[in-house]
């Protein structure tokens, strides 16, 4: 059980690490950059159903603030899941 609560806050904060890499890069990379591009490709889909549901706003993207709080809220219900499977 310790192996598989370690998996998933693992991946899930790698998933958390990108997004936050992700907006900062943006700040200071051009988008032609080989390194925003491949953060952005494993970004994007994530960020995708979120922008469909916040729209920015004053040209400012709030979706990664929502997909971190969705994965936290994921990453949560899992590993409290997995706890009540095995005790």
């Amino acid at each position: 059980m310790d192996h598989l609560l370690t998996f998933i806050r693992t991946f899930f904060g790698a998933a958390q690490f990108l997004l936050f890499l992700h907006v900062v890069l943006s700040m200071f990379l051009p988008g032609d950059r080989p390194v925003r591009i491949g953060i952005a490709k494993i970004v994007e889909p994530i960020l995708r159903p979120f922008r469909r549901i916040l729209k920015p706003i004053n040209g400012i993207d709030f979706s990664p603030v929502l997909a971190m709080l969705a994965i936290y809220l994921i990453e949560w219900l899992l590993s409290g899941l997995i706890r009540k499977i095995f005790l």
